[in-house]
């Protein structure tokens, strides 16, 4: 279920992003342990990614890290794309 943003973007899980699409992190999941290790590998609220593959895991640059998450993972992680970021 997509949400709409104040900035005409929307706002989506990871998971839905097509390859080569970016988007801006806006929440992570709620596991606490999940998001200390998305935060040790630079996956915070505000950085932008890029799906660079959805299969057979998702393949995201975030910066100069790539980065390999299960669908799960990046189902929980909600994203703002599109409109102005």
């Amino acid at each position: 279920m997509a949400e709409k943003s104040d900035n005409t973007g929307k706002v989506v899980p990871l998971a839905a992003l097509s390859p080569w699409e970016k988007g801006t992190i806006l929440r992570l999941p709620e596991d606490w342990l999940l998001v200390r290790r998305l935060a040790a590998c630079g996956l915070l609220p505000g950085v932008e990614v890029v799906v660079q593959r959805r299969q057979p895991a998702y393949i995201i640059q975030a910066g100069a890290a790539r980065i390999a998450l299960d669908r799960r993972t990046a189902a929980g992680i909600m994203v703002l794309t599109g409109g102005e970021q």
